[in-house]
């Protein structure tokens, strides 16, 4: 593969270059034309400023080509040696026989029978202009699609009750689902680790219902994870936003009425992916929980999501960067990785063959050995986090980012 493309690559820009060298032969032709006016052996001879000027004006090529000239003419289908057989025989000033000859046997030689777009224009416009490869495609959209009509289940509304009895949420699969079914209908889904993830981790049937229409690919569709729901301190929902609208509203109605508990064992967060190295994330942040984590006495600590959950979201919604070291050292232990800078003993490691390339560890004994005792997915899932990132954020990880690094070159930045 690699041959081919060098090989590929060196024949198109031979073939390029051979046009580019052909227009310029023109283009010296030209000037030396210019120049033949001037008799080198005449020591008298005068030389006034519109006769220098017109010499300017014959050497000089155009700085700037209008839309016009470059886009107006017609346009056909021909070999490189039509082309430039064509332009000598438009061109109006003296021709070297001999230059023309050679220039047209070596693009019979090396040129071939390709075709390129070219336009009939006089010299000055048609300087290099078919460099610029123009080609019309014609592209066969998809179908529009049809969304899915949310609904407002009974259930989602109950999560906001907190005076009634929790509810078991795997008694409601119409409703409630573990969160790997959110890639179902997608290549994730074979690729997720779906019995890794946090077994309390869940998403209502709504968040993954976008598009009715059968036997599209979701992939496209996938809903961005931006609400969360922590409910009674010990389940993690992602909800759709038509149900984080309906449950705003009831969880500050209760705020405001004094009727939940303080703090709050029910709570309604934003998520962000991390997309900027400097940027809040939300989920964390007491005032901007619903309701808000303030108030409270002083001997109650309040529900935040651990780290050993947020780098799992992280992995689910495409962060691209870390806040704190913590943050990066949650993240390789989720994943089991060992990325550089390593320790001696981890150098040591790598050397015996304890840590793959992409700093991955497979050996359970080798990762007790290690330290990496937060190991959640315990099968490489580097192939997994670089489609979803580039899936969530349209576009690769950069080698630059936290992430990016540590999937792309095994290598810690913080």
């Amino acid at each position: 593969d690699i041959l081919r493309w060098v090989y590929e690559n060196t024949q198109q820009s031979t073939w390029d270059g051979l046009h580019h060298w052909a227009s310029q032969s023109l283009s010296y032709q030209r000037k030396v034309s210019a120049f033949q006016r001037i008799n080198w052996n005449d020591d008298q001879q005068v030389f006034t400023d519109g006769w220098m000027k017109d010499l300017a004006n014959e050497c000089s090529e155009p700085e700037v080509i209008e839309l016009t000239k470059m886009y107006g003419a017609s346009k056909a289908m021909q070999t490189l040696v039509e082309i430039h057989h064509n332009r000598y025989e438009q061109t109006s000033h003296d021709i070297w026989k001999e230059m023309k000859d050679a220039v047209l046997e070596r693009l019979e030689d090396y040129a071939g029978a390709k075709q390129r777009l070219s336009q009939l224009l006089d010299e000055e416009q048609q300087r290099e202009l078919e460099q610029e490869l123009e080609e019309e495609r014609q592209l066969e959209r998809p179908p529009p699609v049809k969304p899915c009509q949310p609904i407002l289940h009974e259930e989602i509304k109950q999560l906001y009750d907190m005076q009634s009895i929790m509810m078991n949420l795997t008694q409601y699969p119409r409703v409630f689902r573990r969160l790997p079914y959110a890639f179902i209908g997608t290549t994730f889904a074979n690729d997720c680790q779906a019995e890794h993830w946090q077994e309390n981790f869940w998403i209502s049937t709504e968040f993954q219902r976008v598009i009715e229409t059968k036997g599209e690919s979701l992939e496209s569709f996938l809903r961005p994870p931006r609400w969360i729901i922590i409910y009674r301190n010990q389940q993690l929902i992602l909800l759709s936003a038509l149900e984080a609208n309906w449950l705003i509203a009831r969880l500050n109605s209760l705020y405001h009425k004094g009727e939940t508990e303080n703090p709050s064992t029910t709570t309604l967060r934003l998520l962000l992916p991390r997309i900027k190295r400097v940027q809040s994330i939300f989920v964390n942040t007491p005032t901007l929980i619903i309701p808000p984590l303030i108030r409270h006495s002083i001997d109650i600590v309040p529900f935040f999501i651990s780290l050993q959950w947020l780098v799992q979201l992280f992995i689910f919604n495409g962060t691209l960067y870390f806040e704190t070291v913590d943050e990066q050292t949650a993240y390789c232990q989720c994943l089991s990785l060992c990325p550089k800078p390593r320790t001696k003993e981890e150098e040591e490691a790598f050397k015996n063959g304890w840590i793959a390339v992409d700093g991955f560890v497979s050996n359970s004994e080798h990762r007790y050995a290690l330290m990496l005792h937060e190991v959640q997915f315990h099968n490489n899932l580097l192939a997994f986090v670089k489609q979803i990132i580039e899936n969530r954020n349209n576009s690769h990880a950069p080698m630059t980012s936290h992430v990016g690094s540590i999937i792309l070159n095994s290598l810690k930045l913080i």
